[in-house]
């Protein structure tokens, strides 16, 4: 219900505009009424106010309004009010009576109504930014833990994580509080495990943290169940990621978890760690990675072995995503992918140098294995890997081996084709050909060509497989973008010109609003990029002619024979120039151009020339000083210059 309303509340702007005290008074009016729909009304259009008029006098103003509300309403409006504070957090520190305000929401907390007193402590808890060293609120939520209602209790575990946060005082203070609940054997199993969600925050940093690591190893032995093992390991992943210097013995934790236990849901519990911590890499011991690589051999579930790569393959984005277990491990997984391979003293043990001995061959020889897996997924991501252990041997000229990688990597490309459905492996496989090819072009750029072009040919390229055949343009544009990779699309562009052609018919018998034009595009792109490598390597003449010319009645005529291959347009420059007595030139004016068109009755007219016969031009520039004009005439390349270019028009080239 609360997200219906306030999707309801956020669809109402297309209002009328309003100030700021009219709107105010609209809602205080809405508050005062005596109908409990209206007010939820008033209460829910408070955060959209926030956003639109940010003052602090109105900020301040609407709080007070809302902590009366609070104190005086009953617990659905208590809730309501609860969420605003909430969503408008970062409004928190406009409030100018703090005082006040927590006065108002205080009392609630001496009402008889545990479920008041539970809302008030989720208030006080969501406003802790701006009330963080209140003894008489760290006093009240101690009171919340000792209470015999689970909601209350609830909400003071829910307020002791969020002063927690702001509270290094109150955290010391808490921590041993908390510890006592979370060993007392009456303490149930899911309030077990909020308390130890909990002790991620209170441990109070890194000398405190020592005390609260012990007591959760050992709640791993006391109590077995599968929900207070799995938030034992992720409070003691949040606190190692914390502290730091307890990570290898964590990693050590893990991977020794993964190995031993049984229960899926404890093991994807533990990988989530792992993917985590590895942000850490740097700091994992060296044998890790052999245990890593063991472990996923040794995975009997598909699901767990993805995990286990995925903690080699991809960089963590969000806290959110380690906390995620459960029926979120798939999400948690994808975000927390290629910290491990990205970070280089991890890529230096595993590299080609290091032989087994560090773990690093361990890797690589299950990551080979795992890329000829019928799991085109699971193929994927281990190629991935591979890949980033190749490509980073190649940037730091270590010892490597990398034509398995692209053995395995072409059969991946070809496999995908056999049956729909297989586009997102066949992107990750793309993704590694072109880096692999950017890393060593000499070795994989033509060859990674040849087979893009070759499945561009193959019959599957159209109809359903429209979306392959993108893709793999994709890859040959983003190949023909790497400066070092353009010279070596020559073997694609037979495939290329046949792709035109087929898609210039497509166009014209289908409805042009039907097609986007996305592969034609592509696909010109693509044979631009190589037509213009081509055209870079064509020699360009340094040959200059300069003429001085004296100036006659303010302007002045010169001819000059300029060789012109073919007809087209021509440029030609002029500088203004004066010299003295000494003979020494003396620049008086900026360069111009001056653009000469030859057409082909030009051409036509000297029936006596050929095709590559100089032809004569008149340039004829108004004169407005007495200055000398010299006029430089670049000269064009011709065909007889670079080998390559016989027979071929060049356009013309002039260099100023």
């Amino acid at each position: 219900m609360i997200g219906v309303r306030s999707n309801t509340f956020n669809d109402n702007s297309g209002e009328p505009e309003q100030d700021a005290n009219s709107a105010l008074t609209e809602l205080d009016k809405g508050l005062r009424s005596g109908k409990v729909g209206e007010q939820c009304e008033a209460i829910v259009r408070f955060p959209r106010l926030f956003e639109k008029y940010p003052f602090p006098i109105l900020i301040n103003s609407s709080f007070l309004k809302l902590a009366d509300v609070f104190r005086m309403g009953n617990n659905f409006l208590r809730l309501w009010v609860l969420r605003v504070c909430q969503q408008s957090e970062k409004h928190l520190d406009k409030i100018l009576n703090i005082d006040e305000f927590l006065r108002r929401v205080f009392s609630v907390l001496h009402s008889n109504d545990p479920v008041a007193r539970a809302l008030a402590l989720r208030t006080l808890g969501a406003v802790a930014g701006i009330i963080p060293e209140r003894q008489n609120v760290h006093h009240a939520i101690r009171r919340g833990l000792e209470s015999h209602d689970n909601v209350e209790v609830d909400a003071a575990i829910y307020a002791t994580t969020r002063f927690a946060a702001h509270s290094n005082a109150f955290a010391v203070a808490m921590c041993n509080k908390l510890s006592d609940m979370v060993e007392c054997e009456s303490t149930a199993a899911d309030r077990r495990a909020k308390l130890v969600r909990a002790l991620r925050t209170v441990h109070g940093g890194a000398v405190r943290a020592q005390g609260v690591l012990k007591l959760l190893h050992s709640l791993l032995e006391r109590f077995p169940s599968s929900s207070s093992v799995r938030a034992a390991i992720s409070a003691l992943t949040a606190i190692a990621a914390d502290t730091v210097v307890h990570v290898p013995d964590q990693v050590e934790l893990l991977l020794g978890i993964t190995a031993k236990e049984a229960r899926s849901a404890v093991r994807r519990a533990a990988l989530a760690g792992l993917q985590r911590l590895a942000e850490h890499a740097a700091l994992w011991p060296a044998h890790c990675l052999q245990r890593l690589a063991g472990a996923a051999a040794d995975c009997r579930d598909p699901r767990d072995a993805m995990l286990c790569l995925r903690v080699m393959q991809v960089p963590p984005r969000t806290q959110h995503a380690a906390r995620s277990i459960g029926s979120h491990h798939a999400a948690s997984s994808s975000s927390y992918v290629q910290t491990l391979v990205r970070c280089p003293a991890v890529c230096a043990a595993a590299g080609w140098g290091c032989g087994a001995g560090a773990g690093g061959g361990a890797l690589r020889h299950y990551c080979f294995e795992a890329t000829l897996s019928a799991d085109l997924r699971r193929a994927a991501t281990a190629a991935l890997v591979l890949t980033r252990l190749v490509v980073h041997c190649y940037e730091e000229s270590l010892p490597v081996e990398g034509s398995d990688l692209m053995l395995a990597l072409e059969s991946l490309v070809i496999a995908t084709g056999q049956q729909p459905g297989h586009i997102k492996p066949l992107r990750i496989a793309l993704r590694c050909l072109v880096q692999l090819s950017i890393a060593e072009p000499s070795l994989y750029a033509e060859r990674t060509a040849a087979t893009l072009a070759g499945q561009l040919d193959a019959p599957g390229a159209g109809g359903e497989g429209r979306g392959r055949a993108l893709a793999l343009v994709e890859a040959l544009a983003a190949l023909g973008g790497a400066a070092r990779c353009t010279h070596h699309l020559a073997p694609a562009l037979p495939a290329l010109l046949r792709a035109f052609n087929r898609e210039s018919a497509a166009r014209c018998e289908e409805d042009e609003d039907e097609d986007d034009g996305t592969m034609l595009v592509l696909v010109c792109t693509v044979m631009f990029q190589e037509r213009a490598a081509a055209r870079l390597r064509a020699r360009l003449s340094t040959g200059w002619e300069r003429r001085t010319v004296t100036p006659v009645r303010d302007f002045f005529s010169a001819q000059q024979l300029v060789s012109v291959p073919a007809a087209g347009l021509y440029t030609v420059a002029v500088d203004a120039a004066f010299v003295d007595d000494k003979g020494q030139l003396w620049l008086t004016g900026p360069r111009t151009t001056i653009l000469v068109k030859v057409t082909p009755a030009h051409r036509t007219h000297h029936t006596h020339t050929t095709p590559l016969s100089p032809l004569t031009v008149i340039i004829q520039c108004l004169h407005t000083n007495k200055f000398i004009e010299s006029l430089c005439f670049g000269r064009c390349p011709q065909a007889h210059d670079d080998p390559a270019s016989k027979g071929a028009a060049q356009p013309p080239r002039t260099r100023f």
